[in-house]
């Protein structure tokens, strides 16, 4: 047992911060008796003193372990006292989906009506149970590296008499994913957990949710005032019509069941009717996703890459998949390969080189910084091409940011799966935690973000490996930039 951890019950040990929430953390531990991995919720103090609060927490914990299905965390021990509550919960080795989607910006129509058809089927099983979840949302489903799904987090849930579990009767859920219903204060049923994850497959198949603004209450009464925007024409029109019907305003309208929702994704063409057959493999430590087709036409199969895998722009480099997935790099004018060994090209035209800082950064701490906030949206794949990431001013939501960058090392290969540029040590260095910290203008607040290196031309002769962090879509510029 290692000296200085946090040890529960003489049995279980504490071993990383995976995330907090307004209840309170969860941690990676050690089942030092059964010699197992199990997470650990770890309920804030200042909530034991709330009246009531045990059994509610109690009742959440009998309702999570009351269901027996493979898609929904399991429940192996509680505890509970006047000073101290956590809960031990099946360890899952997988990353939420609002973390996938953060770092490869959406989803493929395979790879979204999988998994949305793998929650439904969970949520069948707790709404089977009389428990609606009332918090179905990416950052409460994770995905397992075989692409399977795992529906956690009761902790707003209620019972379908109308009994609050952990939640006071003050807490309905998450704003943006909330069914209109439950926004006009009404009671919340299993549809409203349909409408929940039909916002959840929007924002898989185009990489934004449908109701957005700076206000969470404004965002939330959108969806009483207005239908969402509807999906485009590059949608095939089967997956459309299971997500809109999810998303209709009406309960009486939308799918009568999460059961009969899964089944409706079980019948497309485009998984099957083997809820595996379609399945999405994505690999949270490498960052890769495969989806059966990938090569067919069709919007939004996403990168495969550890992060975000760029195309450049068409007239420097173009980023393609080769016939075994992997992703080449054509060369640049003139024979110049940007991963052959220089990053500058010595002839312009004029036969001077080109200035080491690329315009639009400065030298800051052996590193390059932006004179101004640097905002991009996630790449997209579409069929066997991938779309270079936007830039986007940052005022709007963004997936990414960039807090550092530097040159393309001499040495970095370019004519495989970009992933090795985050495995490389002195790309490690520039872009590490602490790194992303030092620049960001409150740490506390990107102590959690994503991070990833990409390479991005900062003209026709540099090309630089930006440092970027990120957590889902967010406005605003949250590192700091170097004086002009």
């Amino acid at each position: 047992m290692p000296s200085g951890a946090t040890v529960l019950a003489d049995r279980y040990v504490l071993r990383e911060r995976l995330g907090a929430g307004g209840m309170g953390e969860v941690w990676a531990a050690t089942d030092e008796l059964l010699g197992r991995a199990v997470a650990v919720k770890l309920i804030l103090p200042t909530l034991l003193a709330e009246p009531d609060f045990l059994r509610r927490f109690l009742a959440e914990a009998r309702a999570m372990a009351s269901v027996q299905h493979s898609g929904v965390v399991a429940i192996h021990d509680f505890y509970g006292d006047a000073t101290s509550a956590y809960l031990v919960m099946e360890y899952v080795q997988g990353e939420p989906l609002s973390r996938v989607l953060a770092r490869v910006g959406r989803l493929a129509p395979e790879a979204t009506m999988d998994l949305v058809g793998q929650a439904a089927r969970a949520l069948q099983a707790v709404h089977d149970r009389g428990i609606v979840h009332r918090d179905v949302k990416p950052g409460n489903l994770l995905v397992r590296p075989d692409g399977s799904l795992v529906l956690a987090d009761f902790g707003i849930a209620l019972g379908t008499a109308g009994t609050a579990l952990t939640a006071s009767g003050a807490i309905l859920g998450t704003p943006a994913y909330l069914a209109p219903e439950q926004v006009l204060g009404q009671a919340a049923s299993p549809r409203s957990d349909v409408y929940a994850l039909g916002l959840v497959a929007y924002e898989c198949l185009t990489g934004t949710r449908p109701f957005a603004g700076d206000n969470p209450f404004a965002v939330a009464m959108q969806r009483v005032n207005q239908p969402p925007p509807r999906l485009g024409p590059e949608f095939p029109p089967d997956v459309v019509a299971v997500v809109e019907r999810a998303l209709a305003p009406d309960p009486s309208l939308r799918w009568a069941s999460a059961a009969e929702l899964a089944a409706a994704t079980g019948r497309r063409g485009v998984a099957g009717a083997d809820p595996t057959s379609g399945r999405a493999v994505i690999a949270p430590t490498s960052g890769r996703i495969v989806v059966p087709g990938v090569g067919q036409p069709g919007p939004a199969a996403p990168p495969r890459r550890r992060g975000l895998v760029i195309g450049i722009a068409a007239a420097v480099v173009t980023v393609l998949l080769a016939g075994a997935g992997s992703v080449v790099w054509q060369k640049l004018p003139g024979g110049t390969d940007p991963g052959g060994g220089t990053n500058t090209n010595t002839n312009n035209g004029t036969g001077a080189r080109k200035a080491e800082i690329p315009d639009g950064f400065v030298a800051c701490g052996g590193v390059l910084c932006p004179n101004e906030p640097m905002c991009w949206h996630g790449s997209v794949q579409h069929g066997d091409k991938l779309t270079p990431p936007r830039p986007l001013p940052c005022t709007q939501s963004h997936y990414w940011e960039t807090f550092a960058a530097v040159k393309l090392p001499a040495d970095a290969r370019t004519d495989r799966d970009l992933s090795h540029l985050m495995e490389r040590a002195d790309i490690q260095a520039v872009c590490s935690a602490k790194a992303m910290a030092e620049h960001s203008r409150d740490p506390a607040v990107t102590k959690d973000w994503n991070r990833d290196a990409v390479p991005i031309p900062a003209d026709e002769y540099t090309i630089l490996v930006h440092c970027l962090g990120g957590l889902g879509m967010t406005p605003g510029a949250v590192f700091e930039v170097s004086p002009r």
